[in-house]
């Protein structure tokens, strides 16, 4: 199976950025996550298809009852920008 980005990793960056800004991703680091064979749903981040050959992470959304499908290249690039998101936030609350 393939864990290779759906998209360049330039334009996975800017798509997160973009994705938390509309909300359609969370700011959150992921409890749950699932793995297997893609099922061929759609990407929450890139908008692809995830094929079966495929690594597919399935995420439950902490926002309640969605599920977010994500290729594992697109999992670890939000997850790497909550992960940078959560801890300025948390040394700018220790800092007042």
């Amino acid at each position: 199976m393939t864990t290779e980005p759906a998209l360049p990793e330039s334009d996975l960056h800017s798509r997160v950025l973009q994705r938390i800004k509309e909300g359609r991703l969370p700011v959150a680091l992921s409890n749950n996550i699932y793995a297997g064979h893609g099922q061929e749903a759609q990407c929450d981040l890139c908008d692809q298809s995830i094929p079966p050959d495929n690594v597919e992470y399935d995420v439950d959304d902490p926002r309640g009852g969605k599920t977010l499908h994500l290729h594992s290249a697109c999992h670890s690039a939000w997850q790497h920008e909550c992960a940078l998101r959560l801890s300025d936030f948390a040394s700018d609350s220790t800092q007042t």
